[in-house]
C-alpha cells in the first residue's frame, strides 16, 4: 500500500514538475523574455522593450554601501563578456535578440563572478 502511494506521489511531482517546464510558468518565465515576448512590445530598443516587460529588472536599489554613493543596477553581458551597465541596453534592438534572462544577485556570482550586487542581465543574440 506504501509502495503505491508513494508510486503515485512520484508520478504527481513528476506531471507537476514537467508542466510547469512546458508551459514557461513559475520562476522560470518571471527570468526569461524571449524573441516573441519582445517582439510584441512595439518598441526599439531592448532597454525599452524590458522597461514595459520586466521594469523591476533595471530598477536600482539605490547605492551600494556608505562609501560607495553609486546606483547598484544590473551588470549587462551578452555570450560570456560584460558589456557593461543597464545603460546599455538603450543601444540595443529589439529585432537582434532572441532572449533575454535575468540572473539575481547569487546565481549571478556564481555564473559570472563576483561584483553583480543587483544581477545580471544576459542577451542572447541572433
Amino acid at each position: 500500500m506504501r509502495a503505491a502511494v508513494a508510486s503515485v506521489a512520484v508520478g504527481l511531482f513528476l506531471a507537476c514538475s514537467s508542466a510547469t517546464t512546458q508551459t514557461g510558468t513559475g520562476r522560470e518565465s518571471r527570468n526569461l523574455l524571449t524573441q516573441e515576448q519582445l517582439a510584441a512590445t512595439n518598441t526599439t530598443s531592448l532597454y525599452e522593450a524590458i522597461l514595459k516587460l520586466r521594469p523591476d529588472w533595471l530598477s536600482s536599489r539605490g547605492p551600494i554601501s556608505v562609501t560607495n554613493a553609486a546606483p547598484s543596477v544590473p551588470s549587462v553581458f551578452m555570450n560570456g563578456t560584460m558589456l557593461g551597465k543597464a545603460e546599455y541596453l538603450r543601444e540595443m534592438r529589439v529585432l537582434d535578440v532572441t532572449e533575454v534572462r535575468y540572473w539575481e544577485a547569487g546565481p549571478a556570482s556564481a555564473r559570472f563572478g563576483m561584483g553583480h550586487p543587483r544581477g545580471v542581465i544576459e542577451i542572447s543574440r541572433r
